[in-house]
């Protein structure tokens, strides 16, 4: 009787020959059919598979014959085929072949020295010696090479993204957003580690096959940051920049309770974290960003950069949140909040909100009632809650998104050529370096300096219009995922619409083409 050699066996499958019949088993189905496909193509011609059996056996698992291999009679002698590139030596032997030295001999003729399978190679003279055909056995195997890794920086202090986390039971939380990343003088902020090298591996024939070349990682950092071997250290107290993946440190104020009565009004140019609440009458002003891990009462808050507010915006009818960049808040109530975009977790009440960008309300609960909200480019809200009659309204003046768009490509191509200019410039400044001409070096590592700065502020530019235009839907863009309690009049680049009391999972966006709004429902 025939013994089955198996030609191919992996966790998944294998595939075997008993004489001239081909079967295949599949363990766990189901299995892509053209991974198979290219398995069976190194034993057999395509023409002599069944393929709607292998297809059925990919597809629920088991074991069958799917056809037929080429004549075995067609094997006069032994043989060897030098497969992929010398990854793999296949052997074939006519039924009665019995000497192994030869077959030793046949494989050193063809250079094969890595690799064999010296039991497998006994067995199949064997299986031969007993009457059986061999046909394209795997015989010897080269080594692949095992492929390292490229450097890379570890970073120990978590940048600030602006995305919404969850807390331990899955829901969003807007508002716990560590807006002002502290650092202390000797703490460590990155580390860079080297590249792990490649090894090469082998053929059959003992040609080597290189891996992977590996490259280091440059790490960029500013004021007040050292570089103590391969970390990055902080050589002053204050607040962690990112300008890119440039880090750097600037001052940081640190009010570590209350700005009040204690504190007095406070101006500052830089950033300000204020571990308290703002008080009643008091203002800040802060040429950075602000967080503040209390509540903003009836006072002012004005930033040139972004504003986080831990536990919300209680204005009692006179608090205003004035900031360049976004602004944070578990609620905003009895306020006015001037911002490029605003993300509330809870409530918006009997406040007037003006967005240069876009306005999210989408916490578990969130919900604006009694307010006026104007932005440029969209407003996403969980639910709307009307008091009386038109004491909620929304105004989105809208901007082409065609424009934005065109403007979002232009920058990614400046930024594409910019990333040229600088690889150009990295070559340059180490030849230079190289070579000694370090006055030279030094001019264009100014040059590469101010092109770097230049991408930070770009990248920064691309993250806004993405997220835009991720939001912004026609020319302007209303979207309601929750309930609309009562009428609510909006009004979409100048169009005068309503929504409806009771609608509900509804987006209302202003299509440039017809110059209608225009209303989809998901419910």
């Amino acid at each position: 009787m025939e013994e089955n050699l198996v030609l191919e066996r992996t966790e998944v499958f294998s595939l075997s020959r008993r004489g001239a019949i081909l079967s295949m088993e599949v363990y766990r189905p189901p299995m892509a059919v053209l991974d198979l496909l290219g398995t069976l193509n190194k034993y057999v011609d395509p023409k002599d598979v069944d393929l709607d059996r292998v297809r059925e056996i990919a597809m629920s698992g088991g074991s069958g014959e799917i056809g037929r291999v080429k004549d075995l009679e067609d094997i006069s002698g032994p043989s060897i085929k030098i497969m992929d590139g010398g990854a793999r030596c296949l052997v074939s032997l006519p039924p009665g072949f019995d000497d192994l030295e030869m077959l030793e001999s046949l494989l050193a003729s063809k250079g094969v020295v890595h690799g064999i399978d010296l039991e497998e190679m006994k067995r199949l003279v064997l299986m031969s010696s007993e009457g059986n055909a061999v046909l394209d056995a795997l015989i010897a195997l080269g080594t692949p090479p095992s492929h390292g890794k490229d450097g890379w920086i570890e970073y120990m202090k978590e940048r600030p993204s602006g995305a919404p986390r969850t807390d331990d039971s899955g829901q969003v939380d807007f508002y716990s957003l560590d807006l002002v990343v502290q650092a202390h003088k000797g703490e460590v902020l990155a580390i860079r580690h080297d590249p792990i090298p490649s090894e090469d591996g082998m053929t059959v024939t003992g040609e080597p096959i290189p891996g992977k070349k590996v490259k280091g990682v440059r790490i960029s950092f500013g004021k007040g940051i050292e570089m103590d071997g391969n970390s990055l250290v902080a050589s002053v107290d204050g607040q962690v920049i990112w300008k890119g993946d440039k880090m750097s440190i600037e001052p940081l104020l640190v009010i570590s309770g209350n700005l009040g009565p204690e504190t007095g009004n406070v101006d500052y140019d830089g950033p300000v974290l204020v571990k308290g609440d703002v008080q009643d009458g008091y203002s800040l002003r802060a040429g950075g960003d602000v967080e503040i891990q209390g509540c903003v009462e009836r006072a002012s808050v004005k930033s040139g950069g972004s504003v986080s507010v831990l536990y919300g915006i209680a204005g009692k009818g006179y608090g205003a949140v004035k900031a360049e960049g976004n602004v944070w808040a578990k609620f905003v109530q009895e306020a006015e909040v001037h911002c490029s975009q605003l993300k509330v977790n809870e409530y918006i009440l009997r406040s007037k909100i003006f967005a240069k960008s876009g306005v999210f309300v989408e916490g578990r609960n969130g919900v604006v009632m009694a307010s006026r909200i104007e932005a440029s480019a969209y407003v996403n809200v969980r639910s709307v809650k009307v008091f009386k009659k038109d004491d909620t309204a929304i105004f989105i003046s809208g901007m082409s998104r065609v424009t934005l768009f065109d403007q979002y490509r232009k920058l990614q191509e400046e930024s594409a050529e910019a990333n040229d200019e600088m690889i150009a410039l990295s070559s340059m400044i180490r030849t230079l370096s190289q070579k000694g001409l370090y006055r030279k070096a030094k001019a264009h590592l100014s040059e590469f300096m101010d092109l770097e700065e230049t991408q930070a502020l770009r990248a920064n530019k691309l993250h806004a219009f993405k997220e835009t235009l991720m939001n912004l839907k026609g020319d302007a863009t209303f979207s309601l995922i929750g309930n609309a309690n009562g009428d609510i009049p909006v009004r979409l680049k100048n169009v005068p619409c309503r929504v409806e009391d009771g609608a509900r999972w509804m987006t209302m966006y202003y299509d440039p083409d017809s110059q209608e709004v225009r209303v989809v429902s998901r419910s």
